[in-house]
């Protein structure tokens, strides 16, 4: 019976930082769903989705290389989609990019803030605009 060999486990940061580009893409999908007639909607929400596909990785073998495809797969898409409106997936790739570099075997600790800042601008952005104009009277 053959074993299979696993590598390095994810480092806990890059794991939450992975999490973090997942919550920040949560709202990209909300208006993907609520613009699906739109010629905007269906990119929307596949490309929300693929910010969580990181998190399917078992270890660091995998986890760097996807957060670095679907980090700049996003990023691409949003300078080029910005006219669409695609711009909003910005910070998603930012996240996993900074995600990625949690990932090597010698991480830095700028990455990390850099993704801290921008994981926690955008979800107090859309905390605060989802509590004054959707929620609000």
């Amino acid at each position: 019976m053959e074993t299979l060999s696993v590598g390095r486990p994810v480092p806990r940061a890059g794991w939450v930082l992975a999490v973090a580009a997942a919550l920040c893409a949560a709202p990209v999908l909300v208006l993907g769903v609520l613009w699906v007639k739109t010629l905007v909607g269906l990119p929307l929400i596949l490309l929300s989705l693929a910010a969580a596909a990181p998190l399917l990785s078992q270890d660091c073998t995998d986890f760097r290389p996807a957060c670095l495809v679907f980090g700049w797969g996003l990023l691409a898409v949003s300078v080029l989609g910005a006219v669409l409106g695609l711009f909003v997936l910005a910070p998603s790739g930012i996240v996993l990019l900074t995600a990625a570099s949690r990932a090597r075997p010698e991480p830095r600790r700028l990455p990390l803030l850099i993704g801290a800042l921008v994981a926690t601008a955008t979800l107090g952005f859309i905390g605060w605009a989802v509590g004054t104009v959707w929620i609000a009277p």
